[in-house]
């Protein structure tokens, strides 16, 4: 709040960051760093452009950021997709090749079941001609 309501505030107090009449600079603020306004204003204004673009090189470094990130989240999502695909069709694939390797073993179990029962029946058929013979002998000696 200035002291001479009346005066013009035509300097800036560097020292307490405020704006001062003439009369202020020669009491309050005489030990204090006093620049014109004019002269403030131009450097204020200049490091206000200075900001602005500094903020707008950030801003956009943001964006190209965010950007990137998005891109990279698809990629996940593409990935993964990519990746499911390859994991279900191998399993498939996987799932496939032991239904064939079990069907191949079924079959070959029940040719073998095939074959030993038709050798064992062929083998039942000779020992009860064996057998045949042999009780045919017994009733012929015993007689």
């Amino acid at each position: 709040q200035p002291h001479h309501e009346k005066e013009e505030l035509k300097f800036y107090c560097e020292t307490c960051q405020l704006l001062v009449c003439r009369d202020c600079t020669l009491v309050l603020h005489k030990d204090h760093r006093i620049a014109e306004i004019c002269n403030i204003a131009k450097i204020h204004k200049d490091a206000m452009r200075e900001a602005i673009v500094c903020a707008q090189e950030v801003a956009s470094k943001l964006t190209r950021a965010i950007d990137d990130n998005d891109k990279m989240v698809e990629q996940f999502g593409t990935s993964r997709e990519n990746a499911t695909l390859i994991i279900t069709q191998a399993f498939e694939q996987l799932h496939q090749t032991i239904e064939e390797r079990k069907k191949t073993l079924l079959s070959e179990m029940e040719a073998i079941l095939l074959s030993k029962k038709t050798a064992l029946t062929l083998q039942k058929e000779q020992l009860m001609k064996i057998q045949d013979e042999i009780g045919r002998y017994t009733e012929m000696t015993s007689l």
